[in-house]
């Protein structure tokens, strides 16, 4: 037998060493979560103190603490992607989230004046001039699913109705329209309520600028209201039968004739009343964003795209824009904006951080090895031993 008292003297080191390393690995493993769990927000909008002035918007003096990310955007099809990038700043004040954005854009398009002929070659080329254009658009895309679909976000898809849907999976759109949502719009105090709804022909009571609160998915475009296009469908009432508020996000643009650009802010509630198919915003958390600008024209036809005799511009309208990719937004206070709003990002980490999936596989292999280490010193300790010293069998 061995000699029980020496066995354990010898053992007692061994056994330490050997839960130490499960220690260490245990908590790497539990390091690994938050780690893979946090996010590297492209934008943080820190908490402010003050509200916008809808009616002079960008002038607030919290904005100049506010820092811009400017983002590029691309064309949506073969005939968009006149507007280059947009400078972008996002806010909060506690009770409501509030966006910024400008962009350069070479004409003021605050109406809408249809009427140039059609050719069914370029389905979604709509020609321009002097005469005929399109009005000056932003959205703002607030992804409703867990991980969002491929970029180019906002890209079209042939399923939908009207052509106005995406690859990239279900969104809360803002959608503001220069010349029917803004009040210095050519057709704001005239807009109407859309065709097959109870408003349909009748005056909207328009109380002050907005943007058009819309449901985007793979199969349509649906404006959550009465306000709608004939591309548009509606969704006029959300759940418990109560009509959706078509102001429910306010915003504002303002055109710069010096510099010829747009100034646009926005504002809504963190949380609203009506939830469903709405984003819900909550102080700390992170969610994916996208953006579309369209230039109303008239401006240039690009020199590779085809197009008929005696027309030399084109306007953006539908599915013809400029469409960014995704961006994130942590919701300040910094500090606490580390989580993506339902889920847990596994394809971006914070810088020199690892995803949670690969800190978990990682700090499982340790945990297993220094198991099997600690194993094989215990086996090759227990196995008997012919050199001096070792303990021995009576």
């Amino acid at each position: 037998m061995r000699n029980g008292s020496a066995w354990g003297k010898s053992l007692g080191p061994i056994l330490a060493v050997v839960m130490m390393l499960v220690l260490l690995s245990s908590a790497t493993y539990f390091q690994g979560v938050p780690v893979g769990a946090q996010l590297s927000a492209n934008i943080v909008a820190p908490l402010v103190k003050g509200s916008v002035d809808i009616q002079k918007p960008g002038q607030e003096a919290f904005w100049n603490q506010v820092a811009p990310l400017q983002i590029p955007i691309t064309a949506s099809d073969d005939y968009g992607g006149f507007v280059k990038s947009v400078s972008v700043k996002i806010a909060n004040n506690g009770t409501h989230v509030l966006f910024w954005a400008k962009w350069s854009d070479p004409t003021q398009n605050n109406r809408s004046i249809s009427g140039a002929p059609s050719d069914p070659k370029y389905p979604e080329l709509f020609f321009a001039n002097a005469t005929y254009y399109r009005s000056d658009r932003f959205a703002v895309w607030w992804s409703l699913d867990q991980l969002p679909g491929p970029p180019p976000c906002m890209q079209p898809s042939a399923l939908g109705k009207g052509g106005a849907a995406s690859i990239g999976g279900r969104g809360n759109v803002w959608q503001w329209i220069a010349s029917s949502t803004d009040s210095g719009g050519f057709t704001f105090a005239t807009s109407k309520g859309g065709a097959g709804t109870p408003l349909a022909g009748k005056l909207l009571n328009l109380t002050h600028s907005y943007a058009r609160n819309q449901l985007l998915n793979t199969t349509g475009f649906f404006t959550l209201g009465f306000d709608s296009s004939n591309i548009n469908s509606t969704v006029g009432y959300a759940e418990n039968n109560i009509p959706h508020d078509v102001l429910l996000v306010w915003a504002k643009g303002v055109y710069d004739n010096t510099n010829h650009t747009w100034t646009l802010v926005e504002a809504r509630p963190l949380t609203t009343t009506l939830k469903q198919n709405i984003q819900q915003f909550a102080l700390g958390q992170t969610y994916y964003f996208a953006i579309a600008a369209f230039d109303g024209g008239p401006h240039p036809i690009p020199a590779a795209v085809p197009h008929p005799a005696g027309w030399t511009q084109m306007a953006d309208n539908g599915m013809t824009k400029s469409i960014s990719s995704w961006y994130t937004m942590a919701l300040g206070p910094a500090s606490s904006a580390t989580s993506v709003s339902q889920s847990t990002v596994i394809t971006s980490a914070a810088p020199g951080g690892i995803t949670f999936e690969t800190a978990a596989v990682i700090s499982f292999a340790m945990l297993l090895v220094g198991f099997i280490a600690g194993m094989a010193v215990i086996a090759w300790y227990a196995a008997p031993k012919k050199s001096k010293g070792a303990p021995s069998d009576s």
